[in-house]
């Protein structure tokens, strides 16, 4: 046996580390990185891991797996997201055209990467599917309540939907936008269409109008939705039209906003909620400038009231303490709209403290 033999043998017996070439390759293998995969996380992590991606990818994450697709749809994921702070705001439209009985529902996704080559924005329409047994109406007034969006009155169901007549029910559908489903909710006590108006006020909805003329001056023409209790109560009717008023131009559509803790409802005359007393009150001589409200698109951001002036074409905001609208100052880059403002359609919403403004082209 030779001596590099024995040496061998000696190292192999005794302890000792063997030759350097082994120790090399031992080595090498003991540091080779081994693969994990974020499906072996157990679900409180994967639960917080997906809390902290953007809500625009969950469409995308719900199709790796049936487990994705049951976190993505759980309550858990979104407490969890309120505790991180990392709640978001989304669009979601309801759209609806002339000459069509159907009725779209679409929110804004995100896509995977954005494309620069062709300047794409990173992000695409995605309509929301419907069960034909709960089709969204047309006709309809909407209002939203964290997570979920309240569709109220309007056409039951799509074969009842006639574009030259006016719709009516007292149907109210709910959507809900973590899992994109629908519910029923109690019914009203009053058939109504898209000429309501809603506004989420004091943990209640306040809906009123929308309905037939000859009930304008009933009892029931303003009702509240409790969230708490989902129950339907009466609301005493401000009686804010002139019923007999001559010559008449406009009809008796209301419009209703909730600013600085208080309810407001115009139409030809204003009123003030207070819900403890559940009375309503005239609006003071000096606040009349806010019934530019009751023929212009607005909206509240961080309780302060803002308005798309049409014939002006100008954003403005209240200042409460004035009693004056006032120009925003700063707005860029807004696209050129109808050159006739009794054509141009818009709306504007709160989309996480920034004003989102849509027109109709």
């Amino acid at each position: 046996m030779s001596s590099k033999s024995k040496s061998r043998s000696s190292a192999a017996t005794s302890g000792k580390d063997p030759p350097r070439d082994k120790k090399m390759k031992k080595s090498s293998l003991a540091t080779e990185p081994t693969s994990i995969s974020i499906l072996s996380l157990p679900d409180d992590l994967l639960i917080n891991c997906l809390a902290r991606v953007s809500r625009l990818y969950y469409h995308f994450l719900s199709r790796v797996s049936k487990r994705f697709r049951s976190i993505i749809a759980s309550p858990e994921l979104y407490a969890t997201r309120s505790r991180l702070n990392r709640t978001e705001k989304c669009i979601y439209l309801y759209l609806r055209f002339p000459f069509d009985p159907k009725t779209y529902w679409l929110t804004l996704s995100g896509l995977p990467c954005r494309n620069v080559a062709n300047g794409s924005s990173g992000y695409y329409m995605e309509q929301i599917p419907c069960p034909n047994y709960l089709r969204p109406a047309q006709s309809s007034t909407l209002v939203s309540v964290g997570s979920d969006i309240y569709k109220i009155g309007g056409a039951n169901h799509l074969h009842e939907c006639k574009i030259w007549k006016r719709n009516y029910c007292v149907s109210v559908s709910v959507l809900d936008c973590r899992t994109h489903t629908w519910r029923q909710a109690p019914s009203m006590g009053m058939a109504r269409n898209a000429n309501a108006t809603a506004t989420l006020f004091d943990g209640k909805i306040y809906v009123a109008g929308g309905c037939d003329e000859e009930y304008v001056s009933k009892p029931n023409w303003i009702e509240a939705f409790d969230l708490e209790t989902q129950t339907w109560v009466p609301v005493t009717n401000p009686r804010i039209f002139r019923l007999y008023e001559e010559d008449r131009v406009k009809g008796f559509e209301a419009k209703s906003v909730s600013l600085e803790g208080k309810l407001y409802i115009f139409g030809d005359e204003a009123a003030v909620y207070n819900p403890e007393e559940g009375k309503w009150s005239e609006l003071g001589r000096e606040m009349y400038g806010m019934f530019r409200v009751e023929r212009g698109c607005h909206c509240v951001i961080d309780d302060v009231l803002f308005l798309w002036d049409r014939y002006k074409r100008v954003f403005k905001w209240y200042d409460s303490k004035s009693y004056l609208w006032k120009d925003l100052i700063g707005v860029e880059g807004l696209p050129e709209l109808s050159p006739d403002p009794q054509v141009c359609q818009v709306e504007m919403v709160d989309l996480g403290g920034k004003i989102g403004f849509l027109w109709d082209q």
